[in-house]
C-alpha cells in the first residue's frame, strides 16, 4: 500500500510540474551572442518575450564565459539574430 501511495504522489508531482512548465512557456526565442571571438546561439522559453530572451542570453553567456566577471561582461553584449514565436505544442 505504501508503494502505491508513494508512486501516486511521485506521478502527481511530476504531472503538476510538467503542466506548469508547459503553461509558462508562452514564447520561444532564439538569439546569438558574440563574446571574445566565439559565437553561440540558443533557444529558450518564457512566459513573455523578455523572459525568453533573457534566459537565452544567460544560457549563451554561461557557455561562452568563465567566471563571474566574464559572465557579467557577456550579458552586456548586444544580441544578434533575435527571433521569437509561440512554442510548438505537439
Amino acid at each position: 500500500m505504501k508503494v502505491v501511495l508513494s508512486l501516486s504522489i511521485v506521478l502527481l508531482v511530476a504531472g503538476l510540474v510538467t503542466y506548469q512548465m508547459i503553461g509558462l512557456a508562452r514564447v520561444e526565442c532564439q538569439l546569438c551572442i558574440q563574446f571574445k571571438g566565439q559565437r553561440h546561439c540558443t533557444n529558450a522559453f518564457g512566459a513573455t518575450h523578455t523572459e525568453a530572451l533573457d534566459e537565452a542570453h544567460r544560457t549563451s553567456c554561461a557557455l561562452l564565459a568563465s567566471g563571474v566577471t566574464e559572465v557579467l561582461a557577456c550579458q552586456r553584449q548586444a544580441r544578434e539574430e533575435v527571433s521569437c514565436r509561440p512554442p510548438l505544442v505537439e
